[in-house]
């Protein structure tokens, strides 16, 4: 027998096997395989909203840089909404010390009001504490936030509300101290911003 016959008898026995297996054979029964039924949530994920700066430039990402200051502010989220605190990392770039001076920052919520700020550590303290301030050596970085006072509940447990900043444009109004003993300047940073 040729190679060509010989292919032929071995594949006509596997036929043969297959047609017996599959029709043939007794007492073998296929049974179904159970499928498994995943019953699936919906849920619907809302985009976290994040901080614009409007003025004194404009910055889709909150950030601002002028050669003595950087910084970067950004949306605080819960699982509830926006929260009324606005984290930021700010950067010495001047070269000397910088000192933030709490006592003068503030925000104007988007209903107008004008209101002082606390910054995370006077967050832990009451309000009758006196307001304080930090430097931050050249190239140095301050990593904090700050809150509006009004937006602290001071009768409960000292929750942030949630759901102000979001209504509108604000504006923090950030304070630093520059230069030495002899020729000390404060300069006011005026951000206008929007969380969207």
């Amino acid at each position: 027998m040729n190679d060509l016959g010989k292919i032929a008898v071995v594949a006509g026995v596997m036929a043969a096997l297959l047609l017996y297996g599959l029709f043939l054979a007794p007492g073998t029964t296929k049974q179904a395989t159970p499928i498994e039924q995943t019953v699936t949530t919906e849920v619907n994920v809302m985009p976290q909203l994040s901080l614009e700066m409007l003025d004194p430039i404009y910055s889709e990402k909150g950030v601002y840089d002028d050669g003595i200051i950087r910084i970067s502010l950004r949306a605080s989220h819960t699982e509830v909404g926006v929260e009324s605190r606005v984290p930021f990392w700010l950067q010495n770039v001047s070269g000397d010390v910088v000192t933030v001076l709490w006592d003068r920052c503030s925000v104007q919520l988007p209903c107008g009001d004008t209101v002082n700020v606390l910054n995370d550590e006077q967050l832990g303290r009451t309000w009758s504490d006196p307001a304080t301030s930090i430097s931050v050596a050249p190239d140095a970085d301050l990593f904090d936030a700050v809150t509006p006072i009004s937006e602290v509940d001071w009768t409960g447990d000292g929750t942030i509300t949630t759901g102000v900043l979001d209504q509108g444009p604000f504006q923090f109004v950030l304070a630093i101290e520059l230069g030495g003993e002899c020729a000390r300047q404060i300069k006011h940073y005026p951000f206008r911003l929007v969380i969207r």
